[in-house]
């Protein structure tokens, strides 16, 4: 397979090796595509794009990748079972899909309730100093961007998160502190709406969404870390909600799962092999993306050092450039389905082409794509792979 980074193809039963995710069939050789997401020689990192036009056999390819990083994590370094969050937007993953549960053992949460303090304070041996502050202002740039708050609200909204972590006894110069229970998000809006100058503008509508519909835990003695939650197969599903309430949440889970990450620090390295820590998964990203929300890009760049990767699923390539910002420029694989809205643009920046005809070439292929069938770009090489995919169906034959 000329040109294409991938592992080597020892038994698959054998257990001295590393981590192999069987992507598909390469239609040219009939070899196996293997991903390698510990090998840094072949994937210097596990940023994935999987694209694709409804019908394409994109979430069953997603849904075989998934159900095979949890199968395959007691060959990562160490036996370290990996922790993949998968964001469900459209219900691929929820309590109906008793066969996706049954092949992974995934946890779901639906949207009340969610187990996890937004305003937890994870110290860690390198802890930014005033961290309770840095906390308090993520989440306060997170609503604001969210809902196109004023300064003078996004000052506010500050200055409420830093009063309810006093009335925890959270004090943000002293570390010692920083151990008490956090407040949650009800402990603020309470603090907010007994307020004697209380205006029913933008903040206090963003405010009453995220309470009225109690998304996250309001106690918080009945919430535990993120991070430790993320056990296996976790799945948010966000099924059914306003694409506001939508985006929001997953803005701030990924606001306090990157504090999180890097409290928790680098993951380990054997030689050549990076243990492999937790996967996300945002599905139908692209209106998620659309919205430039910080963490997102943050642990994308960063994620690699942590053991972390990101799984990002739409239908274009476009979405994966906004404004703000271009994250195709932080992905490294890429699984390409029919997609029907494609451009030469979109080709050349995935494989790099070298020339109008290639370019035409790769373009043709794509819009001719049969049902899970794909072109597949993995680690350094720029050669597509025309796979047959393993689909998900497929795993259990």
């Amino acid at each position: 397979m000329t040109g294409v980074q991938t592992c080597a193809l020892p038994d698959l039963e054998k257990e001295n090796r590393d981590m192999q995710i069987l992507f598909g069939v390469n239609e040219k050789n009939n070899k196996q595509v293997l991903w390698c997401p510990n090998d840094t020689n072949k994937i210097l990192h596990t940023n994935t794009g999987i694209i694709g036009t409804m019908g394409t056999g994109k979430t069953q390819f997603t849904k075989s990748m998934i159900t095979q990083i949890y199968r395959e994590s007691k060959y990562n370094v160490d036996g370290k079972k990996v922790g993949i969050l998968i964001f469900d937007y459209k219900g691929d993953y929820n309590k109906s899909k008793q066969d996706f549960i049954d092949a992974t053992n995934a946890k779901i949460f639906e949207l009340y309730h969610l187990p996890f303090n937004p305003l937890a304070v994870i110290k860690g041996p390198n802890s930014k100093p005033m961290l309770p502050l840095h906390t308090a202002n993520t989440l306060k740039e997170t609503l604001a961007k969210a809902f196109g708050l004023g300064i003078k609200q996004e000052t506010l909204l500050r200055d409420l998160i830093m009063e309810a972590y006093e009335k925890r006894g959270i004090i943000k110069q002293k570390p010692d502190t920083w151990d008490n229970p956090a407040p949650t998000l009800k402990d603020v809006y309470d603090i907010y709406v007994n307020r004697d100058d209380l205006k029913e503008d933008s903040l206090y509508a963003a405010f009453s969404n995220l309470i009225d519909f109690e998304i996250f835990e309001p106690n918080p003695f009945e919430t535990k870390s993120l991070f430790k939650l993320i056990d296996g197969v976790t799945v948010i599903d966000l099924s059914g909600y306003d694409p506001g309430i939508q985006n929001l949440v997953v803005a701030i889970t990924l606001d306090l799962f990157y504090s999180q990450m890097q409290s928790y620090g680098h993951s380990k390295i054997d030689g050549h092999l990076r243990q492999l820590n937790k996967i996300i998964l945002v599905d139908e990203a692209d209106n998620f993306l659309s919205k430039d929300f910080a963490s997102l890009k943050k642990i994308l760049k960063e994620g690699r050092e942590f053991g972390v990767g990101t799984v990002l699923s739409t239908q274009l390539l476009s979405h994966f450039s906004t404004g703000e910002n271009d994250y195709a420029n932080y992905i490294l694989s890429w699984v390409v389905h029919r997609v029907d809205d494609l451009t030469n643009k979109d080709v050349k920046r995935i494989f790099n082409t070298q020339s109008r005809q290639e370019e035409e070439s790769i373009f043709n292929k794509i819009k001719g794509l049969n049902k899970h069938h794909s072109l597949v770009k993995m680690g350094n090489s720029d050669r597509p792979i025309s796979m047959k995919d393993k689909a998900f169906w497929e795993l259990n034959k």
